[in-house]
């Protein structure tokens, strides 16, 4: 490994280049991994030298390297066989068509090894299936591919499926694939070389146009949510996604796989509020946001940000503004 002198962080800061490894398995999403690939390259070439090294792997022998096809039927080369894994410090499983059916105890075996290491593992698109199979989600929620979901349920009931598009459980995470991988591996990035860093990375895909100016804004924040803690960001992301039909906050800490309490203690300790309070607030400034710009009824915002009935809407309006929508309304 390579000892860099950078600034990503404090000015004179010394770091290693961290070894990454990916594991291609046959029918893999092509998108996830290119992604990936592009995010460390756009953080390589911030910086005078490399930050990140990586190697593509496979089932195949060191000795006889060669390609696996991609789902889209890409070809990609091959250099390295799973031993190339033994001194990464983060790998990443890259699987989606043929996931829920992939058997290998050589890559499960190897899987697990890394994970009693502390290696931080993340899984692409249908990744999740070989964390599955490998034991290593247990009492765990994750994530993946859309598609698969109905799939993944009834092959491991037990195992929540988070609705996030990633889910960071210790040294596993969980992506969707697709463009969720930019937002997960802005998230690495972050932990790896600071939040502002992380931000330089994303305003290369922005101008690159890979998300659109909004879109970037609400990743970047929700970055920054995640830094602080990814329960956090999880949750105010579903949060957002459910104004209409709100979630308990029971189901809404089991949807993103934590508990209550601790749900609880994350949005006491960085938010200085309680989760319902902070649903609350989101569904509210939502509501004000209708009134003002829009002709709908008050009955009507009020069933579309989840009230009951809007006598209870208006009392939670007037607590929050000091003003009833109607006078808003009037105003």
């Amino acid at each position: 490994m390579n000892t860099l002198n950078r600034h990503p962080g404090e000015p004179g800061s010394t770091t290693v280049q961290k070894q990454i490894c990916f594991i291609l398995l046959p029918g893999f999403a092509l998108t996830s991994f290119s992604l990936a690939i592009e995010a460390l390259s756009v953080a390589n070439g911030l910086e005078d030298q490399p930050i990140y090294s990586y190697k593509i792997c496979s089932l195949l022998d060191d000795n006889q390297p060669g390609n696996v096809i991609s789902a889209n039927g890409v070809p990609i080369e091959v250099s390295h066989g799973l031993d190339a894994c033994d001194n990464a410090e983060m790998v990443f499983i890259c699987a989606y068509k043929g996931a829920a059916s992939f058997e290998d105890p050589q890559i499960l075996s190897q899987l697990r090894r890394l994970s009693q290491k502390g290696v931080r593992i993340a899984a692409l698109s249908g990744g999740s299936f070989l964390l599955a199979k490998a034991g290593l989600l247990h009492e765990k929620g994750c994530t993946l591919v859309h598609e698969h979901r109905s799939t993944f349920a009834e092959l491991y009931p037990s195992i929540t499926l988070q609705d996030s598009i990633y889910t960071v459980n210790g040294n596993l995470l969980t992506s969707a694939g697709g463009t969720a991988t930019l937002d997960m591996l802005l998230y690495l990035i972050g932990l790896d070389q600071g939040k502002t860093f992380a931000h330089k990375v994303a305003q290369r895909f922005q101008q690159e146009r890979i998300r659109s100016g909004e879109e970037v804004l609400t990743s970047q924040r929700m970055l920054a949510l995640s830094m602080k803690s990814p329960c956090l960001g999880a949750a105010i992301e579903l949060m957002e996604k459910s104004i209409d039909q709100p979630y308990s906050i029971e189901e809404l800490s089991q949807r993103i796989g934590t508990t209550r309490r601790n749900l609880e203690m994350v949005f006491q300790r960085h938010q200085d509020t309680t989760p319902n309070r902070y649903y609350l607030k989101i569904r509210l400034q939502h509501a004000r946001r209708m009134l003002e710009e829009t002709n709908l009824s008050i009955a009507g915002i009020a069933q579309a940000t989840g009230f009951s009935s809007q006598s209870y809407f208006g009392k939670c309006f007037k607590d929050l503004y000091d003003i009833q929508p109607s006078q808003l309304r009037q105003e």
